[in-house]
């Protein structure tokens, strides 16, 4: 067989036939989701890729099929229907590859609670005559949040609703009045998971080569000689302070003003009660003669302590913050130390270019902007254990074993907040100082700096072991297990396999929002994750992008041992410690398309270099001037508003018992800046049901007020109120 050359395979194009190879075979592997429907008398029984379900429902003539649709970052559409009865078959109809749905202004961003906004309606409709039993068979693509019908027009309607490929995969039976007759999750289906992760990879890979034949012609026709080294020939620390001041104000308005300094999530309402808890002195509250009425979630009673579900690491920096009257503005202070970090590093693998290319990216990254005006605790983990890279670079770089000490540090405290990242961002380090061993010369240093980091991750990790020894009893159990279930086992590998799909599947539509509003799709997600495939695809990558390579993989591979997939909040942020890598291996694909054609030193050629630039504002300069309207897509996120606080404040209430509504979690976000959980307190918040005798006794003398948001009633003791609460 002839040997190719590299040289051959740099070709243009070579590199767009491969382009167009990996193309077909992400179409091939890609999601696909198999719907069959018969009726054979009495009965609607239902496959759905392999779930079934079935309900007792009697269909003896129907008219029309149906199919109804809600856009969606990956678009439902269909590839094939067919109905037959008894008879034979009565049609078989091509579907749209992609739906054509109602006009909307808006344009879906991958989050399942603002997507709902999205064009919805009638997508598909065939009329047909059919009485007895027949079968229908629908062949769909895409991946959609909100139900996918498919509507059989009888009298009454039978519904068969399915949900595949993002936060929700389930399907149900409805009936004519809309009744849920049958109802299921769809199981995970680990082959076809692999292969819809694998399409989104394989887009990213056509689209990364397909860059590079396009650049492999630009450098063809630029001049032969390079010019200087522009991603290593100027100062950029002054234009990564300006970012990084951009970052805290960005995300301080959406902290302050979007989310209203109020948590959103039932998880940032715990770290809240965690720090008030921590400011008095204790990582746990005091049991309260109201406690069966103080129903936070995620909290647990054990004898004469009130515990939480959460290390309370990231609960302390919040601690500081509610010192300074400022709970809030902790994690936007920490988007701009990230942002610094980012250019640190970026410089640190690569040059000063690189380092501002991907603290521009993480300063239009929604995603990030999202986090880091929350309370949520990846902030945290994402500044440690980016932190941490930047630590291990200069360590290496001045052989020092107090910067690697220092790294071992930060990936310490970062263990304390997120474990499992933690230990996802340690093996491929510890790898790499492993490696180091090898030349012999420099083992004495290496084997320093492998001591220093070592006793680092130690003592950084201390203060979280002690604590859950206090909290649990055992300094190897974090207060995860309070639960009482494991969160993390092999038989959840299944759903591992889902999770990373639709994770993945929903990285690109969050990582820098390029292209939207303008257009959406599988495309554009896959896009967005291309760039950082550059420098692996042209044989151009270091030791560093194998390194934050190696952190992805691991983090990917890590999760698959967990149920949860964290799309409830902002998007995949249970990947958001390594969208710092993404941010690095995309500016260094940007950064390697510029010296395209280059020898193995660094030089770049002009045309090369003018149309990465070129390309890197094209994309990046829309997205920023759009993140704005993108962000304030987010206001009264999850039903959580100031409208209870206002209520509150308009009405001069300074001593009253506020009856939140039972059952939800959203009145204490609402409350929580308020709220003191003590009996005594001048204005308590409890959750109870307005009929509850006990309420009286609790009161006092304090006037009892009802909330239904978005009203705060003023309510009589003694008084039925029959009607219950509205969420």
């Amino acid at each position: 067989m002839k040997r190719i050359s590299l040289a051959q395979t740099r070709k243009p194009l070579s590199w767009i036939v491969a382009a167009a190879l990996l193309w077909i075979l992400a179409g091939v592997v890609d999601r696909r989701t198999e719907v069959e429907i018969s009726s054979t008398g009495g009965r609607i029984d239902v496959d759905i890729s392999g779930t079934t379900l079935s309900a007792p429902i009697v269909i003896e003539h129907f008219n029309a099929v149906e199919i109804l649709a809600m856009d969606s970052i990956d678009p439902p559409g269909g590839r094939q229907i067919t109905l037959s009865n008894d008879e034979g078959l009565v049609f078989r109809e091509r579907l749209p590859r992609r739906f054509r749905y109602p006009a909307t202004d808006f344009v879906p961003i991958g989050d399942w609670e603002i997507d709902e906004r999205s064009g919805f309606g009638s997508v598909w409709r065939r009329e047909v005559d059919v009485r007895g039993s027949f079968t229908l068979r629908a062949s769909l693509r895409g991946r959609f949040h909100h139900d996918l019908s498919i509507v059989l027009l009888a009298d009454p309607p039978v519904e068969i609703a399915v949900r595949r490929g993002l936060i929700n995969n389930d399907c149900a039976i409805r009936d004519g009045e809309g009744l849920t007759r049958a109802t299921s999750s769809i199981d995970p289906t680990p082959m076809a998971d692999i292969g819809a992760t694998s399409a989104t990879a394989l887009r990213a890979a056509a689209i990364a080569v397909l860059l590079i034949a396009l650049f492999s012609v630009l450098q063809k026709r630029s001049r032969p000689s390079p010019v200087p080294t522009a991603s290593q020939g100027f100062r950029g620390a002054p234009l990564a302070l300006i970012l990084a001041i951009a970052s805290v104000a960005l995300s301080g308005w959406v902290a302050h003003g979007i989310f209203e300094r109020l948590p959103h999530f039932p998880d940032s309402v715990v770290y809240l009660l965690q720090a008030g808890w921590m400011l008095d002195g204790s990582l746990w509250g005091e049991v309260s003669t109201i406690q069966e009425y103080l129903t936070v979630p995620f909290t647990y009673v054990d004898g004469g302590r009130w515990l939480a579900h959460y290390p309370p690491a990231w609960p302390a920096l919040l601690a500081a913050g509610l010192a300074a009257g400022a709970p809030w503005f902790a994690a936007p202070l920490l988007g701009g130390v990230f942002v610094l970090l980012l250019y640190l590093a970026g410089r640190e693998m690569a040059g000063p270019a690189v380092g501002l290319m991907a603290a521009a990216l993480a300063l239009i990254s929604p995603m990030a902007r999202l986090i880091f005006g929350s309370m949520m605790s990846h902030a945290a983990a994402a500044t440690l254990t980016l932190a941490a890279l930047w630590l291990v670079m200069l360590s290496r770089r001045l052989k020092s074993s107090s910067a690697a000490a220092a790294a071992g540090v930060a990936l310490g405290l970062a263990f304390g907040i997120r474990p499992l990242a933690a230990v996802a961002i340690a093996i491929p380090i510890g790898a790499l100082m492993v490696l180091d061993l090898d030349p012999v010369v420099l083992r004495r240093s290496a084997q320093a700096r492998m001591l220093g980091f070592t006793v680092g991750g130690c003592l950084g990790a201390a203060p979280a072991l002690v604590a859950n020894h206090l909290i649990t009893g055992s300094a190897l159990a974090f207060p995860y297990s309070l639960a009482g279930r494991s969160m993390y086992l092999t038989e959840n590998i299944p759903f591992g396999l889902q999770n990373l799909d639709v994770l993945l599947a929903s990285t690109g539509a969050s990582l820098f929002g390029w292209g939207w509003e303008i257009v959406h799709g599988p495309i554009v997600g896959a896009a967005a994750l291309s760039l950082a495939l550059v420098p692996f695809l042209m044989g151009r990558r270091r030791s560093y992008d194998f390194l934050l390579g190696a952190m992805v993989i691991c983090i990917l591979v890590l999760h698959l041992g967990t149920r949860g997939h964290g799309l409830h909040g902002f998007g995949p942020r249970y990947y958001f410690e390594i969208f710092a890598c993404l941010f690095l291996l995309t500016a260094r694909g940007f950064q390697e398309l510029g010296r395209m054609g280059g020898s193995g030193q660094l030089v770049e050629r002009r045309i090369p270099v003018a149309a990465a630039g070129l390309l890197f504002f094209a994309l990046c300069m829309p997205a920023g001037a759009i993140l704005p309207h993108r962000l304030e897509l987010y206001r009264g996120y999850n039903g959580v508003d100031g409208t209870l606080e206002r209520q509150v404040v308009s009405s001069g209430l300074e001593r009253a018992l506020i009856l939140l509504p039972p059952d939800d979690w959203r009145g204490w976000a609402m409350a929580s800046r308020l709220m003191k959980p003590d009996p005594e307190a001048d204005l308590l918040f409890i959750q109870a049901d307005p009929d509850d005798p006990a309420i009286i006794d609790i009161a006092g003398d304090r006037e009892i007020y009802l909330w239904r948001s978005p009203r705060l009633e003023p309510i009589a003791p003694g008084r039925s109120y029959v009607r219950k609460f509205e969420g």
